[in-house]
C-alpha cells in the first residue's frame, strides 16, 4: 500500500473504527464531566494532575518528569497546570532531597480534598450517563480495554507510562470510602 493510497484492509478498517468509538466516548466523558469540574473551577488537565498525585498515596508527590509521564503531557503542558494549582494552593513545589537541582511537585491538604471532591464528582456524573450500559459489559469491556492499552503501550517505543486511570476500589474510587 503507498501513503496516498486508502487501505481496503478489513484490520486496519477494524482499526480506525475502534479508534474512532474510543475517541468519541472520551469526547462524551469529558463533556459529562465538564459541568462537575467547572463548579470546582477546575479543567480535566487538572483534575487529571491532582488525581494522579493522590492515587501515589502519601505524600502524594512525584517529580514533574514523572507526573508528565503518567499523564502523557509534554513538561511544558504539565508547567502550565501546576502553575494554576500552585496560585490556587492546591499543588506546592518542594525541593527533591535526592537532587538540589529538581523539585518534586505535592499535593496540599486543600489538594487532597480537591482531588477527592472533583473525582467523586465526575465518577457520579459518568455513572449516570452509563446506567443504561448492564454492569456486566462495563466490567468485560474494562478488562478487554486494559488487554489492549497494555498490548499498544508495550509496542511504542518510549512511552512507559500510561495516563493516570483510576482503579475500581482505589483511593480515586469513591464507593471505596
Amino acid at each position: 500500500m503507498t501513503a496516498d493510497r486508502v487501505s481496503d484492509s478489513g484490520e486496519e478498517r477494524l482499526a480506525l473504527a475502534f479508534s474512532q468509538h474510543v475517541v468519541r466516548l472520551q469526547t462524551l466523558f469529558e463533556q459529562t464531566i465538564a459541568p462537575a469540574l467547572a463548579a470546582q473551577g477546575l479543567t480535566p488537565a487538572e483534575l487529571d494532575v491532582l488525581a494522579a498525585l493522590r492515587s501515589v498515596g502519601a505524600p502524594h508527590q512525584l517529580r514533574p518528569k514523572e507526573l508528565a509521564a503518567r499523564l502523557l503531557l509534554t513538561t511544558g503542558g504539565l508547567s502550565n497546570v501546576l502553575r494554576r494549582l500552585e496560585v490556587r494552593g492546591l499543588v506546592s513545589r518542594i525541593p527533591d532531597p535526592s537532587d538540589g537541582r529538581s523539585h518534586n511537585v505535592r499535593l496540599t491538604p486543600a489538594g487532597v480534598d480537591t482531588a477527592q471532591l472533583a473525582t467523586a464528582a465526575a465518577t457520579t456524573a459518568l455513572h449516570r450517563v452509563l446506567t443504561a450500559v448492564p454492569v456486566e459489559t462495563l466490567a468485560d469491556t474494562l478488562s478487554q480495554l486494559r488487554a489492549i492499552l497494555a498490548t499498544v503501550a508495550d509496542t511504542q517505543v518510549g512511552t512507559p507510562a500510561l495516563r493516570y486511570f483510576p482503579e475500581p476500589g482505589g483511593l480515586d474510587d469513591p464507593t471505596a470510602r
